[in-house]
């Protein structure tokens, strides 16, 4: 699943350059206005869900293009079954969500942009809220049951736990079909991270932001 993932990186890359043309055209520097968050000072409830939109519009239209691999890998998830109940019911859950969420329809951010910031930083539009629910719907697609000794760190890497619960089934078989299915390719052959958040850096900068302030 990550090897497809990565076979669709320039893809991800021209949808973001797609995006940053369209920002530019419909709201270039529409957050250079907003005031800085100091520390100390109480949070802006507003300013926090305006980031949750941007960051899942930003990727999420990256992650559209992924829509049709992922709705037939949970497809094919949900009729797998191991013998560990919880190992079952969390891949499948996740493949689900991914499925879900990429099909999320993005909503027109550079409205949404004027109308927090017509408010004067204080309010969101009904679309935010709508979105913003709908994410926290599909968030909770998937729970993360407990495994005695297994290590807290996983918890925060879902690929790392996923990886984890499923080594007790993987025999040499299985690898060297991953191998057959999946060759290795030459670093260079992918995109990397840093292509990556350059292109999220851009539209952040053609927003008026740099991709770290999102309040």
């Amino acid at each position: 699943m990550n090897r497809a993932s990565a076979a669709e990186q320039p893809a991800f890359i021209r949808e973001l350059a797609t995006f940053e043309t369209q920002v530019k055209a419909s709201c270039p520097g529409i957050l250079s206005g907003v005031p800085t968050h100091n520390d100390g000072e109480s949070s802006n409830e507003s300013a926090f869900q305006i980031g949750q939109e941007l960051t899942f519009v930003t990727l999420g239209g990256a992650e559209r293009v992924e829509h049709p691999l992922l709705a037939r890998y949970a497809a094919v998830v949900r009729h797998l079954r191991w013998s560990n109940r919880k190992l079952t019911k969390l891949l499948r859950s996740l493949a689900r969500e991914q499925g879900v969420q990429s099909a999320i329809a993005l909503p027109d951010l550079c409205s949404d942009l004027r109308f927090w910031v017509a408010s004067g930083y204080k309010a969101v539009s009904q679309q935010t809220t709508a979105l913003l629910r709908r994410l926290q719907v599909v968030s909770s697609i998937t729970l993360i049951e407990n495994e005695p000794h297994e290590p807290v760190t996983n918890f925060l890497d879902t690929e790392a736990l996923v990886a984890y619960r499923l080594k007790p089934y993987e025999n040499r078989a299985d690898q060297r079909l991953a191998k057959r299915a999946f060759p290795s390719k030459p670093k260079d052959a992918e995109p990397s991270s840093k292509q990556l958040l350059e292109a999220v850096g851009r539209v952040y900068a053609a927003l008026g932001r740099t991709a770290a302030a999102t309040s």
